[in-house]
């Protein structure tokens, strides 16, 4: 992560990381705190897993659905950087559309609306490429957004309400369409830690159709993501949406082929795995916006992403504890 530390120095402070305790946010929270002591997460409850060794005076245990706890935390932290990883809805397992509607727009309006009245930096979102639904291959940042499922309409609106309150009401803010984000701290349920997991016993896990596709993008090029934009933000960006990802499509056959490289797999993969809705044969991100406005660009190859994963993965002193997380 080249200059990560200045980066992180030039940050307005304090800097509040809401959603520490889920994968993006953790480790954002963990790329800032050995540079700076002005750095809070928040968690909705504690233990969590992903923050272990963290210290306690960085970790803000609230819910964030509630009004009054919101204020307080906001009233004691102060934070003129606002870096917002929450989200529920993105894992299979998370159903409720209730949940889903009030923590990914709802929440967001909530805290926008406070955040008018306060002498802000910057607020960075962390929404998503689902935010295009079956508008998937390559869309430019302006291109219809087609969502397929609640998350992706919950996700949808809160970035037109970011762009509302950057546009017409000057907030500084903006919104990041993260496409799918791997790495250290991954849920375990996921492709890419069932990949390692797997190809760490010289196998693979069962695929899907070979080719369905994503855009792989390694988590320490969206944590640099997500300090590029406040740094480099300008008047006219405010409220504007930008694409997170590698601009590559990687199928689920280059998967396969790059887990054979990386771990030597001698087998050969099985792709009988049922698709899911939201499998799709082209989904990859147009990245011209971030890299001509912020000067972000992705630098790790899946490869190299990869197999970081795997060293991660290796240095895990109990594997079953981060399974059964």
């Amino acid at each position: 992560m080249t200059g990560i530390e200045e980066k992180v120095k030039r940050l307005q402070g304090p800097i509040l990381v809401l959603g520490a305790s889920g994968f993006v946010g953790a480790n954002l929270l963990r790329a800032l705190l050995p540079y700076r002591d002005d750095v809070y997460g928040t968690a909705s409850r504690t233990p969590a897993w992903r923050l272990d060794g963290i210290p306690a005076k960085h970790v803000k245990v609230v819910d964030l659905l509630i009004d009054s706890s919101l204020d307080h935390l906001l009233g004691e932290v102060q934070p003129r950087t606002i870096l917002d990883c929450v989200a529920y809805g993105a894992y299979s397992f998370e159903r409720s559309s209730d949940l889903i509607y009030r923590t990914n727009f709802n929440f967001v309006e909530r805290l926008l609306s406070r955040l008018d009245k306060r002498n802000l930096s910057v607020y960075v979102h962390a929404g998503s490429s689902s935010e295009y639904g079956g508008n998937a291959s390559g869309p430019l940042e302006s291109a219809p957004l087609q969502p397929n499922s609640h998350y992706a309409v919950s996700k949808a609106a809160a970035s037109h309400a970011i762009y509302y309150y950057g546009k017409s009401l000057g907030l500084p803010c903006a919104n990041l369409r993260l496409y799918s984000v791997y790495g250290p701290l991954e849920d375990s349920s996921r492709l890419i830690p069932a990949l390692v997991r797997s190809g760490d016993q010289g196998q693979y896990p069962e695929f899907v159709d070979p080719n369905i596709s994503r855009d792989f993008i390694y988590t320490d090029d969206v944590v640099e993501a997500f300090l590029d934009v406040p740094l480099n933000l300008k008047p006219e960006d405010f409220g504007e949406s930008f694409n997170v990802g590698t601009g590559r499509k990687t199928t689920i056959a280059d998967c396969a082929a790059t887990a054979k490289e990386v771990f030597g797999i001698a087998a050969e993969p099985v792709f009988t795995m049922k698709n899911r809705e939201w499998d799709v044969p082209d989904w990859y991100a147009n990245i011209d916006k971030i890299e001509t406005r912020i000067a972000w660009q992705p630098r790790t190859s899946f490869q190299e992403g990869l197999a970081r994963t795997a060293k991660w993965y290796r240095s895990l002193e109990d594997k079953p504890a981060y399974e059964r997380s």
